[in-house]
């Protein structure tokens, strides 16, 4: 089991989704234990000071503090890009490079669009034994290793939303480099680009979770059946009691037209943040 007195949380954000990043960071804070230390790293995309002094205030008011982690994105431009997947996505391959000046040992990785409805220290702790992180299958995509044709032991293929990193390990066996230079040499395979390269370099070396610890919007929205009969009852299990909920898929809670059950949560805790919404939700429609 992994000791540590203060938990590592890193998500990457630009200003446009700083309002995201908050909504996430408030339900992590209002679901802690009182004297549980959070400690998050913020993978800075031009977020402006005055957005970062409206953060820091709301973190402050808890045990915890915001680091930013300034990036150099010349080293992201030959990414292949699309509109649901922008350039930011790539960021969470270089964490451990990221954080190669701090003491961090081990880190959660959690996408923007997200929300915690349990106490993430449930996983923090977890023993990764030999395993380079931890993570969630990715919903309704079980044969993607077979369709990237990758030699694996196991075909499980996991959703890059949500990892537990150990960071020294990812580090000294350089799987950053690993990855990004799967990303580059089989650009036109990717279709779902760092998330695809990142499976493709670690398949057979991480973790698998419950799904209620990424509970994807397939999965929330039943409109995914997991192929084995275990996968099922897990699934339904994540339905009713899900920990952490991604909002996966181009409709996001902050649109219109999301019909997602955890929508109103998500409204909920953003009305909370220095970032309520002014007007009329945003449509998702493009």
């Amino acid at each position: 089991m992994f000791e540590s007195s203060e938990i590592t949380i890193v998500s990457a954000a630009n200003e446009d989704f700083v309002p995201h990043l908050a909504t996430l960071f408030l339900s992590l804070l209002q679901t802690k234990k009182e004297e549980t230390i959070i400690s998050f790293y913020v993978i800075d995309d031009h977020i402006s000071l005055p957005t970062k002094e409206k953060l820091n205030r709301m973190v402050n008011e808890y045990n915890a503090s915001i680091s930013y982690l300034q990036i150099d994105t010349v080293e992201f431009e030959d990414m292949v890009e699309s509109d649901r997947i922008p350039t930011t996505a790539y960021f969470r391959i270089a964490i451990p490079n990221f954080l190669k000046s701090t003491d961090v040992k081990r880190a959660i990785y959690l996408d923007c669009d997200m929300l915690a409805l349990e106490d993430i220290e449930d996983i923090w702790s977890i023993d990764l034994g030999d395993k380079l992180l931890a993570a969630v299958e990715d919903a309704g995509f079980h044969q993607r290793l077979d369709a990237m044709e990758i030699d694996a032991e196991s075909n499980t293929y996991f959703n890059s939303g949500m990892m537990v990193i150990d960071v020294e390990k990812w580090r000294a066996e350089k799987i950053s480099e690993q990855v990004f230079k799967f990303a580059l040499n089989n650009q036109d395979e990717l279709r779902f680009h760092d998330q695809d390269a990142l499976n493709a370099i670690l398949h057979d070396r991480w973790l698998v979770l419950h799904p209620k610890w990424n509970a994807q919007a397939y999965i929330l929205l039943d409109e995914k059946e997991h192929p084995t009969k275990i996968g099922e009852i897990e699934y339904a299990e994540a339905r009713k009691e899900p920990a952490l909920v991604h909002f996966s898929g181009h409709i996001k809670p902050w649109h219109k037209e999301s019909d997602h059950p955890y929508r109103d949560a998500y409204l909920s805790i953003r009305e909370q943040t220095p970032f309520p919404i002014e007007g009329e939700l945003e449509s998702g429609e493009k």
